[in-house]
């Protein structure tokens, strides 16, 4: 693999880890603004999907990058 699709699969990992963080931060932000949105354990359950579909789409781009 050339240094150039190294650098841009780093690049592509970094941008989805950055994904994720930001769909943590969202859910976060919203729950804070809107505090009766969600009972505890609805907050949990979208945590845990979120965090499920996350895990996904990291691993996909991660399988991807070791190719």
């Amino acid at each position: 693999m050339t240094v150039m699709s190294e650098t841009i699969e780093l690049l592509k990992q970094a941008m989805a880890y950055a994904g994720a963080v930001g769909q943590f931060q969202g859910l976060i932000a919203f729950v804070k603004n809107n505090p009766e949105a969600y009972s505890h354990e609805q907050l949990l359950d979208e945590l845990f999907k979120l965090n499920g579909a996350i895990n996904d789409k990291l691993a996909a781009v991660e399988a991807v990058g070791e190719q």
